[in-house]
């Protein structure tokens, strides 16, 4: 049967012609970048993309296929896929299904046969902005007037649709082999990969919901708390902020991601949205304090202002490419952040950002 066409319209009225991929019907959101070349799967799952259109700029997606381990979370976060070929053939014997499968029976529309090269030059000049995925014979005028008069998908609560989705009961904890911490998670997006590597370093980790106080994570008398990444914009969760900033000097606090910007706001720094975003698998981070440089994972579009950090705030790591704050620590009470999110090493270790978090920074 002949593939139907589909387009991808841009809120300033750009429109990129391809083919429907995955489920049928029309899918809105904030049309963001990935760059990485492997990662589909966890890029879907991830509950930073909760509210986004992903464009994938590798060229060739899906050879690998989709298996039961490697989603960060139960869900579906991403609302579109955006691709240039659609590979049928798949080639890994970890392969229990296809991503098309994996999104169709998840409801998500996706475009193939896109110039996601001329996507990326175009958000790369232009910034990232709403879109739709849309049949081609749809009324583009009328989805053009309706994507610039919706507010961004950033703009409303992701942290607490995705924390009601995979938080509390819903994502398993792995346990620890030997029990050496007590660490509550503040799931504004947690990943199984997060989850995984605490476990390893002997964590047992209790995760709240976005939206718990203070008075209840100090209840469970964690020796620490972490602060998980998350998708959109962190300006829109007082309530998270409010608890970020009642937990300081309570016990050490890490914050990832999200949870990084959640943190800085709660020690008096400004958060500012990007032109692009920084999502993918390469991005060189500098750590001022020994000027050792990381590759780093990363999945967002806001960031510290630079310009908005107060004296009570260290930066400790920047991005290479473009200056932007990549760490910070609070100077009055055990509390750091980075936007980056920690990665086991070459070896399969836990990241040492945790490492170092656990044993109070040292």
């Amino acid at each position: 049967m002949k593939p139907e066409k589909a387009v991808l319209l841009l809120a300033d009225g750009t429109a990129f012609d391809g083919l429907a991929f995955a489920a049928a019907g029309e899918a809105a959101g904030e049309l963001v970048l990935y760059t990485g070349v492997v990662g589909y799967q966890e890029v879907v799952t991830n509950p930073s993309y909760r509210g986004a259109l992903v464009t994938f700029t590798y060229p060739i997606i899906g050879s690998y296929g989709v298996n039961d381990e490697d989603a960060e979370s139960p869900a579906i976060h991403a609302r579109g896929v955006v691709i240039r070929d659609y590979s049928t053939i798949v080639s890994n014997f970890r392969a229990t299904g296809t991503f098309e499968d994996l999104l169709r029976q998840a409801g998500v529309v996706g475009i193939r046969e896109v110039d996601t090269r001329a996507v990326a030059v175009h958000l790369r000049d232009h910034g990232e902005m709403p879109a739709m995925i849309a049949p081609t014979d749809a009324d583009r005028k009328a989805l053009v007037e309706r994507l610039k008069s919706t507010p961004s998908a950033f703009a409303t609560d992701l942290a607490a649709q995705a924390s009601s989705l995979c938080g509390t009961g819903k994502m398993p904890v792995p346990p620890p082999g030997e029990t050496t911490h007590r660490v509550a998670v503040v799931d504004l997006g947690v990943t199984r990969g997060l989850l995984a590597q605490l476990a390893q370093l002997g964590c047992a980790v209790e995760v709240v919901p976005a939206t718990a106080g203070a008075a209840d994570i100090l209840a469970r008398k964690p020796g620490g708390m972490v602060l998980a990444g998350g998708p959109g914009d962190p300006r829109v969760l007082g309530y998270a902020v409010e608890t970020a900033r009642a937990l300081l000097g309570r016990a050490p606090v890490l914050g990832i991601g999200l949870g990084h910007q959640v943190l800085a706001l709660a020690l008096g720094a400004k958060v500012r949205r990007m032109k692009l975003g920084h999502r993918g698998v390469n991005y060189p981070v500098r750590c001022l304090a020994d000027r050792h440089c990381d590759i780093t994972v990363q999945h967002h579009s806001f960031v510290v202002d630079e310009t908005a950090v107060p004296d009570a705030v260290e930066v400790t790591h920047v991005n290479v490419n473009d200056q932007t704050i990549e760490g910070i620590r609070g100077k009055a009470a055990p509390a750091a952040g980075v936007q980056f999110h920690p990665t086991p090493d070459e070896h399969g270790r836990p990241s040492k950002i945790l490492s170092a978090f656990l044993d109070g920074g040292k």
